[in-house]
């Protein structure tokens, strides 16, 4: 996890209040290690100054790599992401040190885009990047494809003030200056990668273009889509074949497990495993290993997540503790979903199991700070579902020792969530409706819909709320490969919305979470973090309001 702030300007460039701030807010993202590097470029207007700021939060490699990263060709890389496939990277090897030098090993002579591209293309796992290419005189920057990073982009409409900055987090009230100027703080859509030519010059300032210099975009579209300025999807759209004999009845019971359904259990199993294991291989301990947890998983005791910790339990040292996070506010439900597992599937491993229970005059005394970190985005929805995760990534709580309540603090820099199985696997009470509409063909559509819009949804919000602990939160559902595999996976194995709830949504899961040993946790459906965790009550709202609503 890094934080990257970046601008351009036409001035020499000094301190002010909004640099500082975001400086300090992105330092709080990457607290090992931050540094500034400055480039001047003279162009047929003006002499441009490119500054580069980036924070580091060490989770690969035997040593903490300083960002920007400054190589010999003049380049350079400020780079918020893993590489968890892609590019070939060997255990203990810092993944931005490889990718660096992939990019700066592009031929001098080789000025296309493609070169460019081609390298980023290849990458598995989420990020958000500033990548200036020193011999071809061009900024690029972006986001996946799914979005799983967070970049804010500002630019002024003023002729007589242009600016141009990127940013992993918005400003705070106190700092900013977005009034004015015309300056508007938004995030980067992930719908493609962003390349600024420094050496093309339009006629006139647009929002198309910085100081004069033309923005290029190219998209991220289906294979059989692909043209000029167009980058490929790493997965299909989603597969619409329904045997003829499957009928719209209500069913009671059961799915029976036939061998086609064996097969996908199986090849679910392995890619999600893999997925978890890339995600929780190699990260750095923060004390002894039998003491110091390294990782931990945002637990609401459902299906998603308790699948996830059941899959790190086979990838990590049985000697070493897992966290659970359990947040819940004001009159908080003690769950017992620790015992469960521990007893079932892993007696030889430390579960912490932490309450974290928030008093409403705690989450009060800190909503303003949530509110500002979650911008742009500000409804009542997004503030309900940010104090969640907010005080869920802090980690502090209460734990059980041995009959004793005691204070507990987490200490993993590396939270594991299940966000994405719902999108997919039909979680969602919408998806039993579009079936009761319409049948198979209205829920693929809705799946569909669900699929194409994860990089428009909200992880990027999600990013910046907990990375403002020094974390990272890491989706093994989004791993561009379980999304592959589940849109190539026919819709009827996914799911099968003919049956009540608790059986028929999610039901691939609910296979792979009983071949795990869960059960129990198999029969769970969904309930939104906002309620389950009772933040939907701590956001000072009335009545009235509705979770699309803007906040007052």
């Amino acid at each position: 996890m890094c934080g990257i702030l970046f601008s351009i300007s036409d001035t020499r460039p000094e301190n002010s209040p909004l640099w500082n701030s975001l400086e300090a807010l992105n330092t709080k993202r990457g607290p090992d290690a931050q540094q500034t590097h400055v480039i001047t470029i003279q162009d047929q207007q003006a002499q441009l100054y490119l500054r580069f700021f980036s924070s580091v939060l060490h989770l690969r490699g035997d040593h903490v790599v300083p960002q920007p990263m400054t190589p010999a060709t003049g380049d350079v890389l400020s780079w918020n992401g893993e590489i968890f496939g892609g590019l070939e990277i060997t255990l203990g090897e810092n993944d931005t040190e490889v990718l660096v030098r992939r990019l700066a090993g592009i031929s001098p002579t080789d000025t296309s885009e493609k070169a460019v591209l081609d390298i980023l293309t290849q990458i598995e796992g989420p990020f958000a990047f500033v990548f200036w290419q020193a011999h071809t005189n061009r900024l690029w920057f972006g986001r996946d494809c799914l979005g799983r990073r967070s970049l804010l982009w500002a630019r002024s409409k003023s002729l007589t003030n242009k600016s141009f900055m990127l940013s992993s987090v918005g400003p705070s009230s106190a700092s900013s200056d977005s009034g004015s100027d015309n300056v508007v703080w938004e995030e980067v859509p992930a719908d493609g990668l962003y390349c600024i030519q420094m050496e093309d010059i339009e006629t006139e300032t647009t929002d198309e273009s910085v100081f004069g210099h033309p923005i290029r975009h190219f998209s991220w579209v289906q294979q059989e889509n692909s043209g000029p300025n167009t980058l490929p999807l790493p997965f299909p759209l989603i597969n619409r074949y329904v045997p003829k004999d499957l009928s719209v009845d209500t069913r009671e019971g059961e799915p029976v497990v036939d061998g086609e359904m064996e097969t996908a259990i199986e090849e679910f199993t392995l890619v999600l495993s893999e997925s978890v294991r890339r995600r929780v291989a190699d990260v750095p301990s923060l004390g002894p290993i039998e003491a110091c947890a390294r990782v931990a998983i945002l637990f609401s005791g459902g299906l998603d997540c308790i699948t996830l910790a059941a899959l790190a339990h086979q990838h990590l040292p049985h000697c070493e503790p897992i966290d659970l996070l359990n947040v819940a506010f004001e009159n908080p439900r003690r769950e017992q979903a620790l015992q469960k597992p521990k007893k079932k599937i892993a007696p030889e491993r430390i579960w912490n199991f932490v309450e974290i229970n928030v008093p409403y005059p705690e989450a009060m005394s800190h909503k303003q700070r949530i509110i500002e970190l979650m911008y742009p985005l500000d409804t009542v929805m997004d503030l309900s579902i940010a104090m969640a995760f907010w005080f869920a990534s802090r980690g502090e709580g209460t734990i059980d020792d041995n009959g004793n309540t005691k204070p507990y603090h987490s200490r993993s820099r590396v939270l594991l969530s299940g966000l994405g199985a719902d999108e997919q696997l039909g979680g969602y009470s919408r998806h039993k409706d579009a079936f009761r509409r319409g049948g198979w063909d209205k829920v693929i559509e809705e799946t569909q819909m669900d699929v194409d819009r994860i990089s428009t949804r909200n992880l990027g919000r999600d990013d910046r709320i907990m990375s403002d602990h020094g974390k990272e939160v890491r989706f093994p559902f989004l791993s561009t490969d379980v999304v592959n595999w589940l849109c190539r996976c026919p819709i009827y194995i996914k799911m099968d919305l003919r049956y009540e709830r608790g059986i028929g949504e999610k039901l691939l899961l609910r296979n792979v979470a009983r071949r795990l040993g869960l059960s129990e946790a198999s029969k769970n459906w969904k309930r939104a973090i906002q309620f389950g965790a009772k933040t939907a009550k701590m956001t000072d709202s009335s009545r009235s309001e509705k979770g699309q609503h803007k906040l007052s």
